[in-house]
């Protein structure tokens, strides 16, 4: 598929937080992990979460939510979910590198969880430079781990 470029991405809001819940919901991982449309809403709407909406033509096609101070006082970068026409397009990799340089003046490093079964996010953050510094077994759903990614960001 054709990379997508430029991606403008904003703040998101208040139609395009529900929109994200809604995508994050219907998408893979959080599908096996049995999240729910609730849960997702909850997150969406906490003000302690910074979500940025990528946009191509003015339509939204994916969303990256984060935290400033999520783990050990570093960013965390919660999720990111691309809709399912611009997946293998560039969005996702626009996004994490939106927000590597968001936090990148302040902070000297940055983290992620993906799940153990999701080979190819895995392979995705590898590519990203992001390493495996943990793992939490049996963390959401049993028989398979959180992984918790790590990346220097200066």
């Amino acid at each position: 598929m054709r990379r997508i470029e430029p991606l403008d991405i904003q703040n998101a809001t208040i139609d395009e937080r529900n929109w994200t819940a809604h995508l994050i919901a219907a998408s893979e991982p959080w599908i096996t992990l049995k999240t729910s449309l609730e849960q997702c809403l909850a997150v969406c709407s906490d003000p302690g979460y910074m979500i940025y909406i990528a946009h191509v033509g003015g339509q939204p096609c994916g969303a990256i939510i984060l935290h400033p101070s999520g783990l050990a006082s570093s960013p965390y970068i919660k999720t990111v979910v691309v809709a399912e026409a611009y997946r293998s397009r560039g969005v996702g990799e626009g996004m994490i590198t939106f927000a590597e340089n968001h936090f990148r003046d302040n902070s000297k490093h940055i983290f992620l969880c993906v799940s153990s079964f999701n080979k190819k996010a895995h392979a995705f953050y590898k590519r990203l430079g992001y390493h495996p510094v943990g793992e939490f077994k049996d963390y959401v759903i049993e028989g398979e781990s959180e992984l918790l990614l790590y990346k220097r960001l200066r």
